[in-house]
Protein backbone atom coordinates (compact mmCIF):
# COMPACT_ATOMS: atom_id res chain seq x y z
CA UNK A 1 0.00 0.00 0.00
CA UNK A 2 1.38 3.23 -0.74
CA UNK A 3 1.95 5.92 1.95
CA UNK A 4 0.51 8.85 -0.43
CA UNK A 5 -2.84 6.51 -0.89
CA UNK A 6 -2.96 6.32 3.21
CA UNK A 7 -2.36 9.84 3.45
CA UNK A 8 -5.63 10.38 0.74
CA UNK A 9 -7.44 7.96 2.77
CA UNK A 10 -7.07 9.31 6.00
CA UNK A 11 -8.65 12.48 5.42
CA UNK A 12 -11.78 10.84 4.41
CA UNK A 13 -11.62 7.66 6.75
CA UNK A 14 -13.34 6.81 10.05
CA UNK A 15 -13.44 3.53 11.26
CA UNK A 16 -14.89 2.78 14.99
CA UNK A 17 -12.80 -0.58 15.51
CA UNK A 18 -10.46 -0.76 18.76
CA UNK A 19 -7.00 0.61 19.25
CA UNK A 20 -5.45 -3.03 19.17
CA UNK A 21 -5.71 -5.21 16.42
CA UNK A 22 -7.46 -2.71 14.12
CA UNK A 23 -6.55 -0.78 10.95
CA UNK A 24 -5.94 2.33 12.78
CA UNK A 25 -3.09 0.96 14.30
CA UNK A 26 -1.74 -0.98 11.24
CA UNK A 27 -1.36 2.23 9.38
CA UNK A 28 -0.53 4.35 11.72
CA UNK A 29 2.49 2.20 12.40
CA UNK A 30 3.14 1.81 8.44
CA UNK A 31 3.09 5.91 8.53
CA UNK A 32 5.06 5.96 11.64
CA UNK A 33 7.63 4.08 10.10
CA UNK A 34 7.53 5.10 6.51
CA UNK A 35 6.77 8.80 6.58
CA UNK A 36 8.26 9.72 10.38
CA UNK A 37 10.55 12.50 8.86
CA UNK A 38 7.25 13.83 7.06
CA UNK A 39 5.12 13.77 10.15
CA UNK A 40 4.82 17.55 12.30
CA UNK A 41 3.47 15.70 15.38
CA UNK A 42 3.32 12.13 16.79
CA UNK A 43 0.58 9.76 15.35
CA UNK A 44 -3.11 10.32 17.23
CA UNK A 45 -5.36 7.49 17.17
CA UNK A 46 -8.69 8.28 17.75
CA UNK A 47 -10.37 4.58 18.00
CA UNK A 48 -12.76 2.78 20.24
CA UNK A 49 -11.07 1.88 23.80
CA UNK A 50 -9.34 -1.51 24.02
CA UNK A 51 -12.77 -3.05 25.81
CA UNK A 52 -15.60 -5.15 25.31
CA UNK A 53 -18.86 -2.87 23.09
CA UNK A 54 -20.90 -1.86 26.14
CA UNK A 55 -24.30 -2.86 25.27
CA UNK A 56 -26.34 0.07 27.61
CA UNK A 57 -26.23 3.24 25.59
CA UNK A 58 -25.10 5.46 27.30
CA UNK A 59 -22.14 3.77 27.83
CA UNK A 60 -21.73 3.02 23.96
CA UNK A 61 -21.94 7.10 23.58
CA UNK A 62 -19.13 7.13 25.87
CA UNK A 63 -17.04 4.16 23.72
CA UNK A 64 -17.80 5.11 20.37
CA UNK A 65 -15.42 8.13 18.91
CA UNK A 66 -16.91 11.31 19.08
CA UNK A 67 -16.22 15.07 17.67
CA UNK A 68 -15.13 15.62 20.91
CA UNK A 69 -12.42 13.37 21.27
CA UNK A 70 -11.57 13.93 17.47
CA UNK A 71 -11.21 17.70 18.34
CA UNK A 72 -9.18 16.67 21.56
CA UNK A 73 -6.83 14.72 19.57
CA UNK A 74 -6.72 17.46 16.71
CA UNK A 75 -5.87 20.22 19.58
CA UNK A 76 -3.01 17.97 20.87
CA UNK A 77 -1.25 17.15 17.30
CA UNK A 78 -1.37 21.57 17.08
CA UNK A 79 -0.30 21.56 20.52
CA UNK A 80 3.12 19.62 19.92
CA UNK A 81 3.53 21.99 16.56
CA UNK A 82 3.61 25.22 18.30
CA UNK A 83 5.46 23.44 21.04
CA UNK A 84 8.02 23.34 19.49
Amino acid sequence: MAVMTIREAINATLHAAPVRCGMAADIAALVSSQAFSSLKSPVQLVTAPHSPVPFARELERAYLVSPEKIGAAVRNALAYRHAK
